[in-house]
């Protein structure tokens, strides 16, 4: 009985990755199913360029970017947005990384007095230029 166990242990950590400093599985699944991932399934995260941490360039973000799970798009974003405050998250806006050349995007805190308001509502729109 011991070794069906092992077995069938073995089975679910061949379809979910190990996700290593997550301590809540449900949020982990929801960041592994809405993230942009790496081929062994953990999620990307956003980091200074090589120019940006040798000084030629100076920095395109603020040093709270660093280390963001990235979101390839902004319905990916809004929808773990949407996932992690039904888990118990406070509201979360996503927005899009100045860092990006290709535009990806992360979650943050919402803290507007908007905040209170529902998802779709809380969206900014974006402006045409």
């Amino acid at each position: 009985m011991d070794r069906d166990r092992q077995q069938e242990q073995a089975e679910v950590e061949h379809v979910l990755p190990s996700q290593r400093g997550i301590r809540d599985a449900a949020r982990g699944e929801v960041v592994a199913r809405h993230a942009r991932l790496q081929r062994n399934g953990r999620p990307v995260f956003c980091t200074p360029s090589r120019a940006e941490l040798a000084g030629t360039v100076p920095l395109r973000q603020g040093r709270g970017t660093s280390g963001k799970v990235i979101y390839s798009s902004r319905e990916d974003a809004e929808a773990a947005a949407r996932e992690l405050e039904e888990l118990g998250a406070r509201p979360l806006r996503a927005y899009r990384c100045n860092r990006s050349r290709s535009g990806h995007f992360h979650l943050t805190t919402d803290s507007t007095p908007r905040g209170d308001l529902p998802l779709h509502l809380r969206i900014p729109q974006q402006r045409s230029a």
